[in-house]
């Protein structure tokens, strides 16, 4: 992004040597001098489409007016309405991409060079439309896998995120979407999830519990439950609640005995514990 303060300090000068109040410069301009302050305080950037007309009453030229930065070129040939194709660097469209309206923002970005990385893309995002963006993270997807969506994860629409992370889980299973899980929504993880589940069993969505809700993670670890014992919900235990392992565990105790529940013995309320021990004493 350009130094703004530079511009701005820059600006007051030439302002001052003009012999003109920041209400004259607004008033010419046609502006509040709030914006012409703002300016001089370094906290934002004239508007693109003014450069040229303040440019003009300061007497100098647009390049002076943002300090030879790099990206004064490309404003200048987005200002002259050039028709060639525009091509700018990742520099320049850093620095320009604040100024510029989502239209000509997508189409300079379209000019970009093919090599961006994710981290590029997140800081841009911003700027650009959301339709370009999803285009952007379906192509990163594709290269890369689901670890590359991560930076710019925050601001793909939601649908990208479900779409991927389908694919990502019939590709490489449900651990590929680990690092995505925060974005994909509710309802699409626990479709995987009862997937992966029926395929890997517990183990499978052990990666993902954090994010699955409550009511699938307890159908999930009582049916594994009653299929393999409680030995097999071991992985889920950090994320069951205590009344369900509880549940759990009291009818491990009556089916089997107390040395069932072992494994998940670290995970269980002092309650249960203490309940089976008085029990045991009685006897």
């Amino acid at each position: 992004m350009f130094n703004m303060k530079n511009i701005g300090v820059k600006i007051a000068g030439w302002r001052k040597a003009k012999k003109l109040t920041q209400m004259n410069l607004a008033d010419q301009l046609g502006v509040s001098y709030q914006a012409v302050s703002n300016w001089e305080r370094g906290e934002t950037m004239p508007d693109i489409a003014k450069l040229p007309e303040l440019a003009n009453i300061l007497e100098i030229s647009i390049d002076e007016l943002l300090n030879h930065e790099k990206g004064s070129a490309l404003i200048q040939q987005i200002i002259n309405g050039e028709q060639t194709e525009i091509v700018a660097t990742v520099e320049e469209f850093t620095n320009v991409a604040p100024l510029l309206d989502p239209d000509k923002a997508d189409e300079v970005f379209k000019g970009l060079p093919e090599n961006m990385t994710s981290h590029d893309l997140a800081a841009f995002a911003p700027f650009i439309s959301q339709e370009v963006l999803n285009e952007c993270a379906r192509e990163k997807f594709e290269q890369e896998g689901t670890k590359a969506m991560v930076p710019i994860a925050p601001f793909i629409s939601g649908e990208i995120i479900d779409e991927c992370a389908a694919k990502s889980l019939e590709k490489n299973g449900l651990k590929s979407i680990t690092s995505i899980a925060p974005f994909v929504s509710k309802d699409m993880l626990a479709s995987l999830a009862e997937k992966e589940y029926e395929r890997e069993g517990v183990e499978g969505i052990t990666a993902i519990a954090p994010f699955l809700k409550k009511d699938l993670l307890h159908s999930l670890a009582r049916k594994s439950f009653e299929k393999d014992g409680i030995k097999s919900i071991v992985a889920l235990c950090p994320f069951i609640e205590k009344e369900v392992l509880n549940e759990l565990a009291t009818k491990a105790i009556t089916e089997k005995g107390f040395k069932e529940i072992m494994p998940v013995l670290p995970f269980l309320g002092q309650d249960l514990l203490s309940g089976y021990v008085k029990e045991s004493m009685k006897v």
